[in-house]
């Protein structure tokens, strides 16, 4: 299965040397995608420009750049990049991530495997600084069956590493603009619409941690689209009242934290 779309968005805060790296573990491959939609999110830097610019130049696959004159967040850019994908197969790709070499040959396998999936995520590796210095794993539920129970409490999957069909997406609503939970708000509609969904237990994804990860979890806006989101489930019955208001009083005392704060929960919990 070669035919498949590879699907990232970069905006003005990313590292044009991350972004590198992240687009080198594309190219480094064991199986390469036959189409790469990067969707600019608002203005960038010149560095990230001649970043994708000098990529573009030397790779075997077609690169699509879709440019949106300001920022809208990720939901809105991600789901422009799904409308845009060719191929029926979209691989996910984060701008300051590194997706190990065998990672699309793995996702797209499954799903040869198993037609029934429509989403197929994996476990993760977190690193920080140098990509051999592992600091920890987040796991995730492997069937379909612990994946919609996880997601009443929250995110089943790591956003970065999953693969899914885009017609299945866009079956349920696309992503939406629910600024630092879009994955969250995705994944509670596939579970009210009973899509297969899977996790594959293995590290496909080397993901790059940092206080600007933890930072991000925080503030009156944060809180408000995790609300938004689980008052959705809610009102789509994938939780209960009980589960709604557990949650919102939760995310209610974490992300008035402070940053070191959420860091020691973060990794120890």
């Amino acid at each position: 299965m070669n035919n498949f779309t590879v699907l990232m968005s970069v905006y003005a805060n990313d590292s044009p040397l991350f972004l590198e790296e992240a687009l080198e573990s594309i190219l480094n491959q064991s199986q390469l995608p036959n189409q790469l939609v990067i969707i600019q999110d608002g203005e960038i830097s010149c560095k990230i420009t001649e970043v994708i610019a000098n990529f573009s130049e030397k790779v075997p696959f077609i690169v699509d750049i879709i440019v949106l004159q300001e920022n809208h967040g990720l939901g809105f850019a991600l789901s422009k990049g799904v409308i845009a994908s060719s191929n029926e197969i979209i691989i996910r790709a984060d701008a300051d991530d590194i997706s190990v070499n065998n990672r699309f040959e793995k996702l797209t396998s499954y799903l040869e495997k198993n037609p029934d999936i429509s989403i197929v995520g994996s476990y993760i590796a977190e690193f920080s600084g140098s990509k051999t210095n592992i600091i920890g794993k987040r796991n995730v539920p492997l069937s379909s069956k612990e994946i919609s129970k996880f997601a009443k409490y929250r995110s089943p999957f790591n956003h970065p590493s999953v693969a899914f069909k885009r017609s299945e997406i866009l079956k349920i609503g696309n992503y939406r603009s629910v600024r630092g939970v879009e994955d969250y708000d995705l994944w509670i509609r596939a579970v009210y619409y009973n899509l297969s969904m899977a996790n594959i237990p293995e590290s496909l994804v080397l993901m790059r941690v940092g206080e600007g990860m933890y930072s991000r979890r925080g503030g009156e806006g944060y809180l408000k689209s995790y609300i938004l989101v689980k008052y959705s489930a809610y009102k789509l019955n994938v939780i209960n009242f009980v589960q709604f208001i557990l949650g919102v009083l939760i995310m209610s005392i974490h992300v008035n934290l402070p940053v070191f704060f959420k860091k020691i929960i973060y990794t120890k919990l």
